[in-house]
């Protein structure tokens, strides 16, 4: 089964957090983890698994409201997402799950948690990847240019 039919399958649209971004912690590892909602119990991992799991206590990230694409385009953004960004090698400072989260559900590929150290990690001064929003808008723009602003 591809990731396209794995969401689609753990979708739930009555859920709360459907196509919302979440963020938890799994202690006593200090970072925020970042993923998408799909269910009251699914989430899609937007950090070096991308794939779904299950975990019922994820917080809903505060501050984007204003920001936030609408649920079911986050869905579909999330699906696009894979494929452009699916073979991008993940860590910690330069790529990561919060970047990834945050330009899919509002189309700002920003880490809070690297901002302090931006100029190590190729990351402009507000902490937003320098290439990820135009390669993500050039292949949606082709694909469903209804999945941009």
């Amino acid at each position: 089964m591809n990731h396209t039919q794995e969401i689609n399958r753990l979708i739930n649209p009555l859920s709360k957090r459907y196509g919302r971004l979440l963020n938890w912690q799994n202690p006593p590892d200090p970072f925020w983890h970042y993923g998408i909602g799909l269910s009251d119990l699914h989430i899609f991992d937007t950090g070096a698994g991308l794939q779904p799991f299950e975990k019922s206590d994820a917080k809903f990230v505060i501050g984007i409201d204003h920001l936030a694409f609408p649920p079911d385009k986050t869905i579909e953004r999330l699906k696009h997402a894979i494929k452009v960004f699916g073979h991008w090698e993940y860590n910690l400072f330069g790529w990561n799950c919060e970047h990834l989260g945050r330009l899919i559900a509002t189309d700002q590929p920003r880490c809070y948690q690297s901002n302090p150290i931006w100029w190590l990690c190729n990351m402009s001064p507000e902490g937003d990847h320098h290439s990820a929003h135009q390669i993500f808008y050039d292949y949606l723009q082709k694909v469903d240019p209804s999945l941009t602003r």
